[in-house]
């Protein structure tokens, strides 16, 4: 007979959308569609109520959710688990973190018993932020993963017909898409870029493009809902982030939707992304070299690619892994 899996309650205080709600809403579906009963519950002082009757606490992400577990976990003497989606390091240099609270994190993190990353960066990261490495059995690499339906490959553009290109995310700093407008001056007139996406950066960026809106060659979009987000006459998505803590998952449902997507060579891209997506560099004159040369190379080629890509971030392994990490963790 099977065993009953542990009972979960998952400590989640982020916004409804966005990349981590997105993949902790996946999460909780896979556990569910599992069998495994899993209670949501932000974290403030009632979360006790919740928590009281699980198994095993799992904080959604590294900040408050930790905390929360933290503290739960040792007023209720429950297990708990961490789950980090960010490269720690450049997430509180970019913040520009106050001393006293890296020193707390080092204070909470070197207590946590059980750690999730994204990737093997992300728990890098970590470590180096922490000063020492973590044994293997508290730190887990697990991959996001979405359940999307494939579509077949794009038809390439024509030699001389309109290349659309794409970007889906924050114009925010992190995600550097000035880099984007800059790499589009560096490529003939028939390259369109179509910006899907709304933040801090947008009214700068407007005035600073204003020529290539005015030419029709740029377009803000604003942001749209992921599911209509990747516009159906792209033949490739952009990525030009500062540093990522996995695969984005703009780059997942992009290679579910037949879409070649070219990015900078981050250390947690260069994991999962087939060296063929990946740029030689950040710089706009390297993202444009790598735009045409993608956008070159033989449609088998990319559909390889894109295939190996979706493999490694497969819902199936993720739900299992995370069931294996759940039901070790609550053994504890």
């Amino acid at each position: 007979m099977a065993r009953t899996p542990p009972r979960v309650c998952l400590l989640h205080d982020g916004p409804r959308l966005g990349g981590v709600a997105t993949i902790v809403q996946e999460l909780h579906d896979g556990l569910h569609d599992a069998g495994w009963a899993v209670d949501t519950a932000p974290p403030h002082p009632h979360a006790w109520r919740t928590a009281r009757h699980a198994d095993v606490l799992l904080a959604a992400h590294s900040f408050g959710p930790a905390y929360a577990a933290w503290a739960l976990g040792r007023a209720l003497g429950k297990p708990w688990v961490v789950w980090v989606h960010g490269p720690l390091q450049e997430v509180l240099d970019e913040a520009r973190s106050a001393p006293a609270k890296r020193a707390w994190l080092r204070w909470l993190y070197r207590r946590v018993p059980q750690f999730v990353f994204i990737s093997r960066h992300a728990r890098t990261s970590l470590e180096g932020f922490l000063g020492q490495p973590l044994p293997d059995a508290r730190a887990h690499v697990i991959p996001n993963a979405l359940r999307l339906p494939r579509a077949p490959l794009r038809t390439a553009p024509t030699a001389s017909g309109t290349v659309e290109l794409g970007y889906v995310g924050r114009l925010a700093p992190e995600k550097q898409p000035e880099r984007l407008i800059a790499m589009l001056r560096l490529l003939p007139p028939r390259y369109r870029l179509s910006l899907v996406g709304d933040g801090p950066l947008r009214a700068a960026l407007e005035q600073q493009a204003a020529d290539l809106v005015h030419t029709e060659r740029l377009a803000f979009c604003g942001a749209r809902p992921r599911a209509t987000a990747l516009a159906p006459d792209w033949h490739l998505t952009l990525l030009a982030s500062r540093y990522e803590g996995g695969c984005p998952l703009s780059a997942i449902e992009s290679a579910a939707a037949g879409i070649p997507f070219v990015a900078p060579p981050l250390p947690a891209l260069r994991e999962t992304v087939p060296a063929c997506l990946l740029a030689p560099g950040d710089s706009p004159a390297q993202l444009a070299a790598a735009v045409q040369q993608v956008l070159a190379l033989p449609s088998l080629q990319i559909q390889r690619a894109l295939d190996s890509l979706l493999a490694r971030h497969a819902v199936p392994r993720f739900t299992d892994q995370w069931q294996q990490v759940l039901r070790e963790a609550a053994a504890c």
